[in-house]
């Protein structure tokens, strides 16, 4: 196949997603290499240039392994992404302080979790927001044979829309770790992968104030912020240093850095039906500093 010979890991794919499902026929797409995404902690607006015409032959192979990183914007939007939800505690907080904002979100629920608290997702949903799959429990599916992966992304599509009552559209794989099986299962049921393209590192401790910090930095126009409404998973335990911070505290203080900058956050669906979507081709995970 003609992608192998390729540095998968350092190309990067603009497409023009026009809707949050899966087109029937890909739309047309730019090549572009790493360094057209930056680092997920580089300072805005972060614009993106021109596609690299050596790349542009291998468009057809890679569309169908690439993954939505941010949008193609000019204005001032982005979405704010939520992971490893929902917490009986944490998430409503979250949701108090989105609702004062009036901001909105895209929370990638586990769905486990989901069946544990559907009083949560449902309240969630009623605020605007939208739903998406992480995966059933935060299993690193890249470590799992391949149709034991498939599998359960499988299920826990199906589980999480028997929760929601709603088609579930949008998929991030647990620790952003992207394989082929991520790809090919995701697709067939009809969801798109996206990862991000910023974040503020929030399952490592440290104060709130510092954790805001690191994302408003890293804000551009068209960015998907990676946060958690909750950090508990087993690498996580196994470090000895889950965060204690309030999740809400960070949230806000984001939120009025977002506001003094003109920023606003809508869902991840609302975004790439707004704005062209700027993929990723990857069969590695995005590097997790302390994960």
């Amino acid at each position: 196949m003609a992608a192998a010979v390729l540095p998968v890991r350092m190309v990067y794919l603009l497409g023009v997603a026009t809707s949050p499902t899966l087109p029937t026929r890909p739309p047309r797409a730019l090549l572009l290499r790493r360094e057209a995404i930056g680092d997920f902690e580089d300072p805005g607006p972060r614009p993106l240039p021109a596609p690299d015409p050596l790349l542009r032959w291998g468009r057809p192979a890679l569309l169908p392994l690439s993954s939505i990183m941010r949008v193609a914007a000019t204005e001032r939007v982005l979405s704010l992404t939520y992971d490893d939800g929902p917490h009986p505690e944490q998430t409503p907080a979250l949701l108090d302080a989105l609702a004062e904002f009036g901001a909105r979100a895209t929370f990638f629920v586990l769905t486990d979790a989901a069946e544990a608290h559907p009083d949560v997702v449902h309240r969630t949903l009623a605020e605007g927001h939208e739903i998406a799959l992480h995966g059933i429990d935060h299993t690193r599916l890249t470590a799992l044979p391949g149709r034991e992966a498939g599998r359960r992304i499988r299920a826990g599509k199906r589980r999480l829309e028997a929760v929601t009552g709603r088609p579930v559209e949008f998929y991030r794989p647990t620790y952003g770790a992207v394989g082929v099986t991520a790809f090919t299962a995701s697709r067939a049921l009809g969801m798109e992968v996206v990862i991000w393209s910023a974040w503020a590192r929030d399952w490592i401790q440290a104060p709130a104030e510092e954790i805001a910090a690191r994302a408003l930095g890293a804000l551009h126009p068209g960015a998907i912020v990676l946060l958690h409404d909750r950090t508990d998973d087993a690498e996580a335990q196994a470090s000895g240093t889950l965060p204690t911070f309030s999740r809400a505290d960070v949230t806000r203080r984001i939120l009025t850095g977002m506001r003094a900058e003109g920023y606003t956050s809508v869902p991840v669906g609302e975004l790439v039906r707004r704005h062209p979507a700027v993929r990723s081709v990857t069969v590695e995970r995005p590097r997790v500093p302390g994960r």
